[in-house]
């Protein structure tokens, strides 16, 4: 039997451990043309649920198009690939679909058939500069909200990582999508971002084009229980046998992070091969073996880390929960001046290293990294 454990990548179907509450609650705001904000830590498995939730809904019939803002450097990009996929969703038919899209003012239509003749596959090139790329976004918005009213079809926009929307022409892109989006009444819209304090001040600022748009939901850990069951099942179908209190442990070294926990068991069911049994001792190895097997990564990073910096860094792995800004902190560890010491933060926080939760404390983005910096100390 494979190992069911899947992590690092969309994982898909029976392997996609328990989101069923978030998934109900994400279908009833799409039932009501609702906009969510969907903001979640990195490695909690939002694009996970997001892919499953799409292929949910597309087994409901539910029209839904997907964009990643990571893969369009532009707004021009933008603006294609958001035409492209929404006409794809709403109209399915290959003729139509030909139809549909050559009659986008701003696009020229690529199409091509594919070498065994069963299948076209299509493309939509801006014809615009840069500078009018905005105007074709929304002549796309506008375009897909009148096709999904023609074809009495609710569509489902998702837009994964929203949080990047600042790198094309924030405030001016901002408010022309509020602008638009309100106006729609036959399209739902999900927008998600892993950059916590980013997507909420883009939320709850006053000032801010997106304020009070639609709902925030944020996305936690997975209840354990759930989790729990979900494990014990794979596990009895690999006819391994673990206690389990000895699972809740492997939540607690995860910090409940799904993608750390699916890690780890997929170690935990290569190392139980031997004696189809997870012990005690197997679960406490595993923080340490898999520090060792990314210590490539975490090398490359201390490298890029001044003295200040890796000073912080070993306080951290050895108490989490001391405050680096505090007089304390910067008298035991003896770094001076105190100052410095938010710089230094700020300078780990943008090389992804650390995190600032929202109730203020210095986080490892990447939890077995503690276990590496111990290893070398």
């Amino acid at each position: 039997m494979e190992n069911p454990f899947h992590y690092g990548g969309i994982v898909l179907g029976p392997y996609f451990a328990d989101r069923q509450n978030e998934m109900d609650e994400l279908k009833k705001e799409i039932g009501n043309i609702s906009r969510v904000f969907l903001v979640s830590p990195r490695r909690f498995g939002k694009t996970c649920l997001l892919f499953n939730l799409m292929e949910s809904l597309k087994l409901e019939n539910i029209p839904v198009a997907y964009l990643d803002l990571n893969a369009h450097p532009d707004i021009k990009s933008l603006s294609g690939n958001y035409a492209l996929q929404t006409c794809k969703a709403l109209e399915t038919n290959r003729d139509k679909l030909i139809k549909v899209l050559s009659g986008l003012k701003n696009f020229k239509p690529r199409f091509s058939v594919e070498s065994d003749g069963t299948k076209i596959s299509a493309e939509l090139i801006p014809t615009i500069q840069e500078k009018d790329a905005l105007a074709a976004l929304l002549e796309g918005m506008q375009y897909a909200e009148r096709l999904a009213y023609q074809t009495r079809k609710k569509l489902v926009v998702i837009i994964d990582e929203f949080s990047e929307l600042a790198k094309y022409n924030g405030d001016t892109l901002e408010k022309a999508l509020r602008s638009e989006i309100q106006k729609h009444q036959n399209i739902a819209y999900i927008f998600s971002g892993s950059e916590q304090s980013v997507m909420l001040a883009m939320l709850r600022d006053r000032k801010r084009a997106f304020y009070k748009l639609g709902r925030i939901m944020e996305l936690g850990p997975i209840d354990r229980t759930c989790y729990k069951n979900f494990i014990l099942k794979w596990l009895k179908k690999g006819k391994i046998t673990v206690s389990t209190s000895s699972l809740h442990r492997v939540f607690e070294l995860g910090y409940d992070v799904p993608y750390n926990i699916q890690r780890m068991c997929n170690i935990m069911w290569e190392l139980a091969q031997k004696d189809n049994q997870v012990t005690s001792a197997i679960i406490e190895k595993l923080p340490a073996i898999i520090a060792k097997q990314d210590s490539p990564h975490y090398e490359l990073s201390w490298r890029t880390a001044s003295t200040l910096q890796r000073k912080i860094l070993i306080a951290l792995s050895k108490e989490p929960d001391l405050k680096p800004l505090s007089k304390e902190f910067a008298l035991r560890y003896q770094i001076s001046p105190p100052s410095s010491i938010k710089a230094s933060l700020v300078s780990l926080i943008k090389k992804g290293i650390l995190y600032q939760t929202l109730q203020g404390n210095y986080r490892f983005t990447d939890c077995f990294m503690p276990y590496w910096i111990d290893s070398m100390i």
